[in-house]
Order: structure tokens, then sequence, then C-alpha cells
């Protein structure tokens, strides 16, 4: 397997596979069960074993594997078994390679694999539809407007959403901060980050002071 569990060294051509756990962190403070199902190896027989001990669930989440690569088997195994396709990638950043769709009376959502794309597709598409299966609505009260205090230059052709910090502003206004890196492989940038900054599609540049739309994260 190209991961493998914290606590274990990983070989030269492995990494850590830490995503499930902030993942399924953020399912139970929502009011989910979360279960988290192994790592699979780069084999459809392997995804087909994992996914199918999912077959009492309501979701099903994948993490990884479902890009462009040789080796990114996830949409065509879950495909093989049934999945009706909703969409496959997005123009967002972070997490322009996300999936959604069908596998009989499951909803399947494969976030992407960078850390901080995980947790913020996560943060965006599978905790409102967590919420919305127990019975909630989509919460909007955690969006908002603040001043942002150093000047951002325009964006391009997708949308983005910038981790940034709270920070005191003059007359004790509420302004943001973009933390000190957007890396979607980073994650101790977005453990610095309180809310996400949205940047439309091709949104013109903000001079320092100007209002920006943002998204409280869940804590």
């Amino acid at each position: 397997a190209l991961a493998t569990s914290p606590g274990t060294t990983p070989a030269t051509d492995q990494i850590v596979c830490s995503n499930p756990y902030g993942v399924a962190a953020m399912v139970a403070a929502a009011g989910g069960t979360p279960q988290f199902l192994g790592i699979a190896t780069d084999t459809r027989e392997s995804l087909t074993k994992l996914i199918a001990r999912a077959a009492d669930a309501d979701i099903v989440v994948t993490l990884g594997g479902a890009s462009v690569g040789d080796h990114d088997l996830v949409g065509p195994v879950l495909r093989e078994m049934g999945m009706t396709l909703g969409f496959w990638k997005i123009s967002m950043r972070p997490g322009k390679p996300l999936m959604f769709g069908r596998l009989g009376a499951q909803r399947v959502l494969g976030l992407p694999g960078n850390p901080v794309s995980s947790i913020i597709t996560a943060q965006l598409f599978l905790l409102p539809l967590v919420r919305a299966l127990l019975g909630g609505r989509y919460e909007t009260e955690n969006k908002t407007t603040a001043r942002v205090a150093v000047m951002l230059a325009a964006n391009g052709p997708r949308t983005h959403y910038m981790r940034a910090k709270s920070v005191s502003g003059p007359g004790g206004g509420l302004n943001v901060m973009p933390v000190r890196s957007q890396d979607s492989s980073l994650l101790a940038p977005l453990a610095e980050a309180d809310v996400l900054i949205v940047r439309k599609i091709d949104a013109p540049a903000v001079p320092m002071g100007g209002m920006v739309e943002i998204l409280r994260l869940d804590r």
C-alpha cells in the first residue's frame, strides 16, 4: 500500500495515513458514527473487499485514489460495483478531484488524498450531508463577511477556499489574515486557521481592508 498506519515506520515509497482520523473526528462531532475500514492497496481486489465492508453504511467515504493516475482505481472499482456517478472533479481549490455517486441506497463521496483538501472538502460536502441525513438543515450561519488584513490578488478559474485566521482589527472589528501557506499538502498552516476566505471564480483583487466572504471552520 502507498500509505501506512500512524505509529508504524513508512517505507521509502509510503506516507503515513492521517486523513481518516481527522475526517472521522469531524463526522463524530457532527453526530455521525464513523467506521474506519482500513487502507487499500493499489489493486481492484483490495478496494472491492474494503468497500464491501461498508454495506450497512449510509455514506461511503473514500480518501484519495480518485484522481487521474494509473493507480487511481477508486472510481473504476466503484463503477464496477454498480455506482452511478453524479460528478467527478469540480472547479474549486483545494479539492478539484472530488467525486460523488450513488451505490444502491448509499451515498458515495470520494475526497481528495491531500490532507488539506480532505479536510476542506469534508467541511464543505461531507458534514452538510451527515447533518441532512440526521434531519438537520444546511447551516448558513457559519457564513459572514470580514475585512482582509492584506491585499488579495485576483482569483483564477476555480473557487478558492483560502485558509485564514481571525485577527483583531481597528475598533475591534473582525479582520482575517491568510495563513502562511495555501499548499494543500501542509496541515500545520491549516491548524492555524479558523476561517476560510471564499474567493469566487475570477474574483477581482481585494485591497487591504476590503470586505471578503468567509466561512467559519468547525472546531
